[in-house]
C-alpha cells in the first residue's frame, strides 16, 4: 500500500494593504441666482437728415470737380503774351517764366516774376493770369542813365547804378570814371549807389560857378567821389553833408575868383578844415599828372 501524502491546499496571497483616502462628504453647491433675460429693446432707426446728405453729396461732387478740373488739358497755359519790352526779348522773357504748359490754376506766378526782374535790364515786372489759359507779362526796362568807365570799358548804368547790357550810353549823361582797381565789374552788378546819388545831384546843380565847370566826376574806394573841373579836383567822398560841402565848394571858387587865381584842388571831406590849394601851378587841371590822380585814389 503506497501512502499518499496531502499536498496542503495553498495560502491565501495577501495583497498589499492599500490606503483609502477619506472623502469627505460633499457639500450641496448653490447655483448663483439667475436674472431673467433682459427684454429686447426696439430702437427707432433715425430718419436721414436730407439737408446734411445734400451737403455731403455736393462736398463730393465739388472734390470730383476739382481733381477733373486740376488735370484737365484746357486748362493748361498755352500762351505767355510780354508788354513793355523794348530792349529784351519778348520771346526770351515769355521764356524765362517756365510757365508754358503748367495748369493755370497751379502755375507760381511770385516764382516768375523772381526770374524775370533777376534780368540786368529789368527794373520791374508783373505777371498774372488772363483767364482761361494766357499769362500776362508787363515790364519795366531799365534806362541808361550816365556811363561808368573802369579799365578803358565803358558800361551804361541807370539811375540806381545797375550796369546795363545791350543799350547805349545816354550822349548827355554824367561820366564816372572809376580809378581804384576793384570792383571787378559785370552786366547787372551795381557800381557804388552813393556815388551814383552824388553825381545825380551835383550833375543836376552844376557847378556853382560859370567857370570852371565840370569835366567828369571820378571814384575810388578809398577817397571816394571827386569831381573834376576845369582847373582842378574837388573831393567830396560820400553824399553825406552835401549842402554844406557843396556851399563850401562855391565860396571857394568865390575866393578864388577874387584873386584872379584858380582852385586847383579843394578835399571838402573835414568839414570846416578843407584841404585847399589856390593859384598853384596855373593849368595843372587840364594837364593834371594821371599817376598823381591814381595815388590819391589809392
Amino acid at each position: 500500500m503506497t501512502e499518499h501524502t496531502p499536498i496542503p491546499p495553498p495560502l491565501p496571497t495577501e495583497s498589499p494593504p492599500t490606503e483609502h483616502t477619506p472623502v469627505p462628504p460633499s457639500l450641496p453647491t448653490e447655483s448663483p441666482p439667475t436674472e431673467p433675460p433682459p427684454r429686447r429693446r426696439w430702437r427707432r432707426v433715425p430718419r436721414p437728415s436730407w439737408p446734411r446728405l445734400i451737403v455731403a453729396l455736393f462736398l463730393v461732387g465739388a472734390l470730383v470737380l476739382g481733381l477733373v478740373v486740376l488735370n484737365s488739358p484746357l486748362l493748361e497755359v498755352n500762351s505767355v503774351r510780354v508788354s513793355g519790352a523794348e530792349t529784351v526779348s519778348p520771346q526770351a522773357i515769355a521764356q524765362l517764366t517756365g510757365l508754358q504748359g503748367q495748369n493755370i490754376l497751379r502755375v507760381d506766378l511770385e516764382a516768375a516774376r523772381q526770374r524775370i526782374v533777376n534780368q540786368p535790364m529789368i527794373h520791374n515786372a508783373s505777371v498774372s493770369r488772363s483767364w482761361p489759359n494766357r499769362i500776362e507779362v508787363v515790364i519795366v526796362e531799365r534806362r541808361p542813365w550816365g556811363r561808368w568807365r573802369a579799365e578803358n570799358i565803358v558800361w551804361p548804368i541807370d539811375a540806381e547804378g545797375v550796369i546795363l547790357e545791350g543799350v547805349a550810353p545816354p550822349a548827355d549823361g554824367p561820366v564816372v570814371r572809376q580809378v581804384s582797381a576793384l570792383p571787378a565789374l559785370r552786366a547787372g552788378a551795381r557800381v557804388d549807389t552813393t556815388a551814383v546819388q552824388l553825381v545825380a545831384q551835383i550833375h543836376e546843380r552844376g557847378a556853382p560857378v560859370d567857370l570852371p565847370g565840370i569835366v567828369s566826376y571820378e571814384w575810388a574806394q578809398s577817397t571816394g567821389l571827386t569831381v573834376v573841373t576845369q582847373h582842378g579836383e574837388i573831393v567830396f567822398g560820400d553824399v553825406e553833408g552835401f549842402e554844406f560841402k557843396y556851399d563850401v565848394w562855391s565860396q571857394l571858387e568865390l575866393e578864388a575868383r577874387s584873386r584872379g587865381e584858380p582852385l586847383i584842388f579843394a578835399d571838402l571831406r573835414f568839414g570846416l578844415r578843407p584841404r585847399v590849394e589856390i593859384g598853384l601851378n596855373v593849368g595843372r587841371a587840364v594837364r593834371i599828372d594821371q599817376s598823381e590822380r591814381n595815388n590819391r585814389g589809392r
